[in-house]
């Protein structure tokens, strides 16, 4: 495995085409790829990607409100109450009262849910051994860089959010 410091994991594989147009660019270059590969991983499951991502943080963490499940999977609301209104649908989702706040409800699979993502697990699992075995790097050093550019992420759209709200021009501009 390479280390963060070595040449080949630093210059990676720029001589690619394409390869060195952006970072913004790269970012949507692997998540169109993220996107095929989760597609075909998961392509004879009762889930979608997305889906699963959103039954898994309800799997793991839950019972969650719906201003959580979004801000910790960095969806709109609108966007998770849709995903929330199909999981409901399938009779895959459990609301319950909140016990501290009268207006909020705490949200948890059904049996029925986490049985469909457990079954989706089961595929989801072999694409991440085959995906974290194709590794180069590390993947603590991974997800600390990917944690690093999220935040960065965040930072710049909190800024175009503030600059756009304003109508002034970008900072540093």
């Amino acid at each position: 495995m390479l280390s963060a410091t070595d040449p080949c994991f630093i210059l990676g594989n720029v001589d690619q085409p394409g390869r060195r147009i952006s970072l913004l660019f790269d970012l949507f270059v692997l998540n169109q790829h993220t996107r095929r590969l989760l597609g075909a991983a998961l392509a004879e499951t009762e889930l979608r990607a997305d889906e699963y991502a959103v039954y898994s943080l309800l799997f793991e963490q839950g019972p969650l409100t719906a201003t959580e499940m979004g801000r910790r999977l960095g969806t709109p609301l609108t966007t998770l109450l849709d995903y929330l209104h199909s999981m409901e649908a399938r009779g895959h989702l459990r609301r319950e009262p909140h016990p501290r706040d009268g207006r909020a409800r705490r949200l948890s699979l059904t049996l029925a849910g986490a049985t469909a993502q457990r079954q989706t697990n089961e595929a989801w699992e072999v694409m991440r051994i085959r995906l974290e075995a194709a590794l180069r790097v590390p993947q603590a050093t991974i997800r600390e860089a990917l944690q690093a550019l999220d935040d960065a992420v965040l930072k710049s759209l909190e800024e175009a959010e503030e600059q756009s709200e304003s109508g002034g021009s970008p900072r540093g501009a």
